[in-house]
């Protein structure tokens, strides 16, 4: 008699789904253990007293910049002194002192840095303190820009003249009126102080711009101003602009727009140019530096 043995196959090994479970969750911890041991092996000696960023929160804006301050207190945390080489912004907004050249285990010192704003917008920035054999130490800063006065108007002087031999009078003249708006509701209607023999028609805001949270920029809206003259038209008028909150621009009637910086000192005027773009934050006329 013949015996057969027949092979028995054997399946591949499944692992159950709390054996992967308990698998992954061993390897994040270890990937957390070795990112935790290389943050102690690198950290630099040099360490903020409180915190590492500041939050200079709403900045409000005045043309073209306003500079914030903040002071951070660092301390040696190790037990040699520590050589401060130099400090170095991340950009030209930011400035920070050159701090301590030597500070013993134990020393607190003070670095003073500024924070310029010029745009509506949220800007981060940060300052590298550089050490001598050592890991440097990063200290951040951050803001949310908002112009106090965003109202802008173009062309910079609107033209209604009278009929004169040969030509033909202008009784009515075209303006765009520019603001900047949060949240949802539109902005409020502007207020114009016309003087005796004009008239102005607001068309009300439009959004131009949309704009994005993630980045603190505002929405832009521009107004179409008609003035119209009902008599005798002015030689050279202000016409002054108002918002409910305060802001203010002038536009001008016949007034010399030839030449930039001659007569009125209004700056919220911006050139009259096909698609333009709408730059609330920079004044126009004046060098944009640090």
């Amino acid at each position: 008699m013949t015996t057969t043995t027949i092979p028995v196959r054997r399946g591949k090994r499944r692992f159950k789904p709390m054996q992967v479970f308990s698998i992954l969750l061993l390897l994040l911890g270890l990937f957390f253990l070795a990112w935790w041991i290389l943050q102690l092996v690198m950290a630099s000696p040099l360490q903020p007293v409180e915190s590492g960023h500041h939050d200079f929160g709403v900045v409000l804006i005045d043309a073209p910049k306003s500079v914030v301050e903040h002071t951070f207190v660092l301390v040696n945390t190790s037990d040699e002194p520590v050589r401060i080489l130099k400090t170095v912004p991340s950009c030209g907004c930011t400035w920070a002192g050159p701090g301590e050249p030597f500070l013993e285990p134990g020393q607190r010192m003070e670095l003073p840095v500024t924070l310029s704003v010029k745009e509506s917008h949220k800007l981060d920035s940060n300052i590298k303190v550089v050490l001598e054999n050592h890991s440097p130490l990063v200290l951040w800063l951050s803001a949310r820009g908002r112009m106090r006065d965003s109202l802008r108007h173009t062309p910079r002087s609107i033209s209604i003249r009278r009929p004169s031999e040969g030509t033909l009078g202008i009784k009515q003249s075209n303006a765009r009126l520019y603001v900047e708006g949060w949240g949802d509701a539109r902005p409020p209607t502007p207020v114009f102080d016309a003087p005796e023999g004009l008239t102005i028609e607001f068309q009300g805001w439009r959004l131009t711009k949309q704009g994005v949270h993630r980045l603190g920029t505002p929405n832009l809206y521009e107004g179409e101003v008609l003035v119209k003259s009902t008599g005798a038209p002015p030689e050279r008028t202000e016409i002054p602009v108002t918002m409910p909150d305060g802001q203010v621009t002038t536009l001008l009637v016949n007034g010399d727009a030839g030449f930039r910086g001659m007569g009125i000192d209004d700056k919220s005027w911006i050139p009259d140019v096909p698609d333009i773009t709408f730059d609330p934050e920079v004044p126009v006329g004046e060098p944009d530096s640090d």
